[in-house]
């Protein structure tokens, strides 16, 4: 299966069914219940961000969800439009979190088997999941 875009406009109503179409994609290509599991929140707090940015300064484009199986893994990239945040480091003691991505962005890395953040024309979030249920070295399948 190819890569299948979804574009949702910039509300938070439409998380949950960025969630759903996701997973349903995720367990057709064969990613185990628990992965699903991670990958629906990571989805959520990935998509939830993305929204928020585009209402933070007022863009009506859509938020791009790009997503399919690739060489025994879940790929899933979601696109902003917003103006694009430093996402914060992994130092919780010193971290501000009322800041954007705050709690979100640490959720994601931990569920994620690899996860980027690319700021070009906004934000792009890219986040790999593996689909069996393997041991990548990092305690998750």
């Amino acid at each position: 299966m190819s890569d299948v875009e979804l574009h949702l406009p910039p509300d938070v109503v439409y998380v949950g069914l960025a969630r759903l179409v996701v997973t349903a994609a995720a367990r057709q290509s064969g990613m185990d219940s628990a992965r699903v599991e991670d990958l629906k929140i990571a989805v959520s707090e990935a998509t939830t961000n993305a929204i928020l940015a585009h209402q933070r300064v007022e863009v009506a484009m859509p938020v791009v969800l790009a997503f399919g199986p690739r060489e025994g893994q879940f790929q899933v990239t979601i696109q902003d439009t917003g103006p694009g945040f430093d996402p914060p480091v992994d130092d919780v003691d010193g971290r501000d979190w009322t800041k954007e991505g705050g709690l979100g962005v640490t959720v994601i890395r931990g569920l994620a088997d690899d996860v980027s953040f690319v700021r070009e024309k906004g934000t792009q979030v890219n986040m790999t999941f593996a689909v069996g249920f393997e041991d990548n070295g990092n305690g998750r399948g």
